[in-house]
């Protein structure tokens, strides 16, 4: 019986270690398993939304998490939870600007930066890149 009460308390701080874990603090952990697109500050946060949306398929295709990050609030198709200082850091980190569009290539490059949101440009940078080439290979 008391072999069981170890082996629960052990799976309870298992489980509560890896939910502070899931928090995305910076973009470290989401580094050579996708892409990323932040859109920083946008004039018109919901029409991005809708562009992101409907071009869910060549986002999953491409591996692509997105980030719209409005004042206060992050919009996101990350599955986990972003952390309370997770805008902060990425705003420091690559020096983002307002109603800036960025792309971010599975090496945690800076491979694009505009001002305007076109996603069938953005699906064209990425299938120019060497690793995207091999992908579709």
């Amino acid at each position: 019986m008391r072999q069981l009460r170890y082996l629960f308390l052990l799976a309870l701080g298992l489980f509560s270690n890896a939910s502070e874990s899931a928090l995305l603090n910076d973009f470290s952990t989401l580094r050579w398993e996708n892409r990323l697109i932040i859109v920083n500050q946008p004039t018109d946060p919901d029409y991005v939304l809708s562009l992101m949306k409907n071009h869910s398929e060549g986002i999953v295709d491409r591996h692509i998490v997105w980030f719209i990050l409005k004042d206060s609030e992050a919009l996101t198709n990350y599955s986990g939870q972003l952390s309370e200082s997770f805008m902060s850091n990425i705003k420091q980190q690559y020096r983002l600007k307002k109603n800036t569009v960025t792309l971010i290539g599975k090496d945690g490059g800076i491979k694009s930066q505009g001002s305007t949101v076109d996603v069938k440009a953005l699906f064209l940078t990425i299938d120019a890149m060497y690793m995207r080439q091999r992908e579709i290979q």
